[in-house]
């Protein structure tokens, strides 16, 4: 691509929106990217939106914003539901799109825009921000250089936050797994998504997810309402490279530990831990020891974690849109894309087979994303 800056335009940029909160804050901090155009909803708030963020453009409607001539990139940042129509939408306009994770609502949907895009020959990426982090940059470094020698296990540890016994208006749609979003598809999904890249895929598993919580109250109005969707999730099984692997996802939160992970090899020991389970938004510490010592910090290199790290959330979408320009600017493919994407879906659909069938299963992704 040239240097010229890459006009983006946001589909879902409300002034209150997630948009407004991590990706525009994100996109400020990189002049290569210049944000162009905004579209929610309704004119007003669409023209609302960009007269805050200083967008040229504001729309009603997607396909108008996929249509702007000074728009390269769309992103899509609204509910799972309406991916589909969405990225399908900018796709068809012949724009690069970056679509918030999960990519689709349900893997044929998912399978259905990747095969659009590479019909259509478009770069793609999905926001799996995690695999950009610097921690899981770092960690793929020092696994290959040797640092705690052969890896023998892995285990993760973590709380959801969401789909405890309370939740608020904006949470409902998390109670639903029509919506797409669930403790498997949110925290557990990104986790995966950069678990692969350090410890590699699994190569075969077995897996228990369960519905602990039956309802949950309204606040603050003190309502009980029904929890439909699984609050526990557990997956354990034997990684590409013979490292065994185990992950319990938990909902809510814990007095004991929301996020810890573990990796254990011959020569030493690595933990990450954290107090979200949401590894691709929250602040974690990483630590380090040789066979027999104490727990140390791990300093990542500054040239991996920069000087003026914004603070998270920011953070990690900064991580994740500087990984794309990186990828557009020399033709690279670090970023997680639409078939990154698809990989993870097949993954999940995995695991809750596992679970339903109550059985181990092999997992020979490289051969589905073939089919």
């Amino acid at each position: 691509m040239t240097k010229k800056p890459i006009g983006v335009g946001i589909i879902g940029a409300s002034k209150t929106s997630w948009a407004a909160v991590a990706h525009i804050p994100a996109l400020r901090l990189i002049p290569d990217f210049k944000l162009v155009a905004v579209s929610t909803s309704n004119q007003a708030s669409a023209q609302a939106a960009a007269d805050a963020f200083g967008a040229a453009y504001a729309f009603d409607n997607a396909h108008d914003l996929a249509n702007c001539p000074e728009v390269d990139l769309v992103v899509v940042s609204v509910k799972v539901p309406t991916h589909r129509q969405l990225v399908t939408a900018a796709l068809t306009a012949g724009k690069m799109v970056y679509c918030e994770w999960p990519l689709g609502n349900g893997t044929p949907e998912a399978e259905e825009l990747t095969a659009l895009a590479q019909a259509k020959g478009i770069r793609t990426f999905v926001g799996l921000q995690a695999v950009a982090r610097p921690e899981t940059r770092y960690l793929q470094q020092v696994l290959a250089e040797g640092l705690i020698g052969e890896v023998l296990s892995t285990s993760v540890l973590g709380s959801g936050m969401s789909w405890g016994a309370t939740v608020n208006q904006a949470g409902q749609y998390l109670l639903d797994p029509a919506n797409g979003a669930t403790l498997l598809t949110i925290p557990v999904g990104h986790l995966l998504a950069a678990f692969a890249r350090v410890v590699g895929d699994f190569q075969h598993l077995s897996a228990t997810l369960a519905r602990r919580r039956t309802q949950v109250t309204l606040q603050p109005e003190n309502i009980s309402l029904p929890q439909l969707t699984d609050d526990q999730v557990v997956v354990t099984g034997v990684l590409a490279q013979g490292a065994v692997a185990s992950l319990h996802y938990r909902s809510g939160t814990t007095a004991g530990l929301n996020f810890h992970w573990e990796i254990n090899g011959t020569k030493g020991d690595i933990v990450l831990s954290g107090d979200s389970g949401h590894y691709q938004l929250a602040p974690v510490s990483l630590q380090y020891a040789p066979s027999g010592e104490a727990l140390r910090p791990l300093p990542i290199p500054v040239e991996l974690v920069g000087t003026e790290e914004p603070a998270q959330p920011v953070r990690g979408l900064y991580e994740a849109y500087q990984a794309v320009l990186n990828d557009l600017r020399h033709d690279t493919h670090y970023a997680p894309t639409f078939e990154n994407g698809l990989h993870l879906h097949r993954l999940l659909d995995r695991i809750t087979q596992a679970s339903a069938e109550g059985r181990t299963l092999n997992v020979d992704l490289a051969a589905q994303l073939n089919n």
